[in-house]
Parts: structure tokens; C-alpha cells; sequence
């Protein structure tokens, strides 16, 4: 008895631990906020600053949020860089986001990848440099949203963040947005080849989507037998309303899938795209869809068996599908601001 009471109460700790992380900075819906006003929110653990556009030559975009630039060209957001540190001292986790649907990005030689690693760290880490986006500001991680292009140089350039975070005085992360389709067209390297701490896989714009051919489950198997590392956490990537990408599922048919997943030892939340969207999409009670996913996990029933065995998707034998092509579905985790790399006028002007 003593035994299974410790299991329930592991259980339901690691459910109520399940966190929302959102994307922000491409004001998919239009009205998007400076990046603070969503860290008001008790809803929102983890946010993904979207995004870094332009790589090896290095751009950025933040939509309607950032025009100032250096002498360079590269954009310079202090005002984001402040909103950074908000969050942090909210207890929010900030990572910066790569890539997108659009944008010029790609390495020609794991050479490359590696060598941007430096350029990321003086940028955007622990690191220094004369143009630095947001001024003093220090993310607490990179996320890999890689939507086109050869995998060549990631998994260099994901180890090469590894080795400065080795030596760094607090503690970095490391994700990526695969589209659901197992094995993902683009990043199958990374995800296969390097410890990452999170996926944020991006259950929208393809065919399994929740649905009939919903395959969380291939993912959870991904988890427990492909990836470097064993405790990676594994979010269910949703739009945040019907505007920002196609297959937007109400927060109540989403709860009916929870039950399925959510007791699985790598099962990690919600991940979605984007906050402008969410907070856009309110249901009766005045709740955003940031709101009503975080309520999903907090209300969700303890967990009653072995994380092992209480979800299907850690039983079923990893299954292959066919990821869906550029031409067959929108971008999972799209770049809809301005492709250049001075963003649009803010909404308040």
C-alpha cells in the first residue's frame, strides 16, 4: 500500500508539473503585446521568442514588436531585452526560437553550424558582443524550429551551444519544433543525435493532427528509445485559434486526448502557436486558450498507474509515417511576420 500510494502521489506531482510554453514574436492573430504583458500570466511556464530568421548571416524578426536597428543592420530591441528579464523574475523560462516556415537559413558544412554556435552565445547567451539584440538580456535557451532546407550542420551547432553551456553560471535548454510526422523531414539528426531538454511537436497543419491519425504515440516511443535523452519532455504543439494555423482543436476535445497521454514519463504539456492567437481566443468564462489548456493540466485526474503502462503511447512499436510536403500543408510553426529583418510598424502606432 505504501508502495502504490508513493506511485499515485509521483504521479500526480508530474502531472500538475506539466507546464504551457508559447510562442511569441510573430503576431499571427495581429494585436500582439510586448512580450511582458503575457508573462503576467500564471498560464504561461515557457516562452519562445520567435523568431531568428536569417542564419548563417544573422537576422532576426519579432513582427510588430522591434524597427530599431545597429549600424549593421541587425535589429536592436531593448524594450524586449527588459520584457526578458521580466519574465525571468516571473520564474518564465525564455528561449529564442530559430528558423520558421520562411526566411533565409541553412548551414553549407557542419564547419558552419559549429562556428554559429559562437555567434549565438555572444548574441543571445552568456557570451558579449558590440551588437547584442537584447542589450544585456541572457536567454535561458535555443529552440531548433528547422521547416526546410538539409539537416547539414545542426547537430554541430547544437553541440557546440552544449559545450559553452558546460562552463556557464546557470543552467541553459535545448529544444525543437518537429512537425509530427515521425521522422521529421528536418530534424531527425538533431533528435536522434543530441540530448535535448524539450520538443515542441507541432500536432497542426498535417494529417496527424487530433484526429484519427493522431501519433503522439510514435513520439512516445521516440522518447523512450530513440532519443539521447531518456527524460526529454514531449509537448503537444496546438494553434491558438482556428486564424493562426489549420487543425485548431477547443480546449474540450483536447481534454478528451489528455487522459491518453498525459501519465506518460515524458508527457511535458501544451506548446502553442502563437500568443497573439491565444490570447485573441476567449471562451465564456473569459478565459484565453493559454488559460484553458493550463487548467486542463491542473484539473487533470491523478495518475493511478505506472507512468509505464498508464499510456498506450509508450506501448505501441515506433511506427514511420510520411511527412506531409511543402506543397501538402502550411507551415506548422509558420513565420508570419515581415521577411525582412526591421519588423513592422507596432499595433499602437
Amino acid at each position: 500500500m505504501l508502495a502504490k500510494s508513493l506511485l499515485l502521489c509521483m504521479a500526480s506531482a508530474f502531472v500538475a508539473a506539466s507546464e504551457v510554453a508559447v510562442y511569441w514574436g510573430q503576431n499571427s492573430a495581429g494585436g500582439q503585446e510586448r512580450l511582458s504583458t503575457y508573462c503576467d500570466s500564471t498560464s504561461v511556464d515557457i516562452v519562445l521568442v520567435s523568431f531568428i530568421n536569417g542564419f548563417p548571416n544573422l537576422e532576426v524578426n519579432f513582427s510588430n514588436q522591434c524597427g530599431a536597428t545597429f549600424p549593421s543592420g541587425l535589429l536592436h530591441c531593448p524594450q524586449i531585452g527588459e520584457d526578458i528579464k521580466y519574465c525571468q523574475s516571473k520564474g518564465k523560462k525564455v528561449m529564442i526560437s530559430m528558423g520558421g516556415a520562411s526566411g533565409s537559413y541553412g548551414f553549407s558544412s557542419e564547419a558552419e553550424g559549429s562556428e554559429f554556435a559562437t555567434t549565438l552565445w555572444n548574441k543571445f547567451g552568456g557570451g558579449s558582443d558590440a551588437e547584442r539584440p537584447f542589450d544585456d538580456a541572457v536567454v535561458d535557451g535555443f529552440d531548433f524550429d528547422i521547416e526546410h532546407g538539409a539537416e547539414t550542420g545542426y547537430v554541430a551547432l547544437a553541440e557546440g551551444l552544449k559545450s559553452y553551456f558546460a562552463t556557464a553560471s546557470k543552467k541553459y535548454y535545448l529544444g525543437a519544433a518537429p512537425q509530427c510526422p515521425y521522422p521529421d523531414a528536418t530534424l531527425n539528426q538533431l533528435l536522434t543525435s543530441v540530448a535535448l531538454d524539450y520538443s515542441f511537436i507541432q500536432f497542426y497543419n498535417n494529417y496527424c493532427n487530433l484526429g484519427p491519425n493522431f501519433n503522439w504515440a510514435s513520439w512516445a516511443e521516440y522518447a523512450a528509445t530513440v532519443s539521447p535523452n531518456k527524460d526529454i519532455q514531449l509537448f503537444l504543439g496546438l494553434p491558438g485559434s482556428e486564424v493562426s494555423a489549420s487543425g485548431y482543436t477547443p480546449s474540450a476535445t483536447v481534454n478528451k486526448y489528455l487522459s491518453d497521454i498525459q501519465c506518460g514519463p515524458n508527457f511535458g504539456g501544451f506548446a502553442i502557436w502563437d500568443a497573439s492567437s491565444a490570447w485573441s481566443n476567449v471562451d465564456s468564462n473569459g478565459d484565453n486558450y493559454a488559460v484553458q489548456l493550463k487548467n486542463l493540466l491542473n484539473e487533470a485526474d491523478p495518475c493511478t498507474t505506472s507512468a509505464s503502462s498508464s499510456s498506450s503511447a509508450t506501448s505501441t512499436k515506433l511506427s514511420t509515417t510520411t511527412a506531409a510536403t511543402t506543397s501538402d500543408v502550411l507551415s506548422s510553426s509558420a513565420f508570419y511576420g515581415n521577411v525582412s529583418s526591421s519588423a513592422v510598424p507596432s499595433a499602437s502606432e
